[in-house]
């Protein structure tokens, strides 16, 4: 019981840093000016995906095995062991010995199809000349994000068992700021003007500003 509570009360507690953070990545969207062709051959592959997820159909089997293959795969990184493995069209299962937040809540935090996609040019990037693909990458990069972005809010409106080890508070607030960040981070890898260290430096100062206003409030 008092592990609920902790938990719940760390939550709440970091939801004045996730306004923070959220209005710092607003600000740096602001200071976009131009669209080049990698930004606008990304936004080509979000358009793409989304186009094909309403249009044809949503690739649920493909999100239900790279979701389990996520928890797997942060049960490898944390030393633990994956004992059963089963992904179908509309649900999975991993068997695993030791179940951490990490492992929980990976799913929700890692792209696991754009990572692949990146470790995947980069390793070709090894033995040929890659740079006549560079637009397929950043089509890819954008469509494997966007798929991660959609099926992430689509599972987060369904009952998850995985909230429940953090408790459902803690695990959204982890899973709205993590999510942020990220889109931020590819950001700030395709668009001159988007600064991910500016984006920390915002946030940060505008969170304690947000917790000093709520201290104040609270006790003066």
């Amino acid at each position: 019981m008092l592990a609920k509570i902790a938990r719940l009360t760390l939550g709440l507690g970091l939801i004045p840093a996730v306004i923070g953070f959220g209005v710092s990545f607003y600000g740096q969207l602001l200071q976009i000016r131009q669209v080049q062709t990698p930004e606008i051959i990304f936004l080509l592959g979000i358009t793409g995906y989304l186009a094909f997820h309403a249009l044809i159909a949503p690739p649920s089997r493909a999100y239900v095995f790279g979701h389990e293959l996520t928890h797997a795969a942060a049960t490898w990184v944390s030393g633990g062991q994956v004992k059963g493995f089963k992904a179908g069209a509309k649900k999975g299962a991993v068997a695993v010995n030791k179940v951490t937040g990490l492992i929980a809540l990976a799913p929700y935090l890692i792209p696991v199809y754009a990572v692949l996609w990146a470790l995947g040019f980069g390793a070709a990037g090894l033995f040929w000349n890659v740079k006549p693909w560079a637009a397929w990458f950043f089509f890819g990069l954008g469509a494997a994000l966007t798929f991660h972005l959609v099926f992430t809010v689509t599972a987060l409106k369904q009952k998850q068992s995985d909230l429940e080890v953090l408790g459902p508070v803690l695990s959204l607030v982890l899973i709205l700021f993590g999510n942020v960040s990220l889109v931020m981070a590819v950001l700030g890898l395709l668009i001159p003007e988007v600064g991910f260290g500016a984006y920390w430096a915002g946030g940060l100062h505008r969170s304690l500003e947000l917790y000093r206003a709520i201290f104040t409030q609270l006790f003066f």
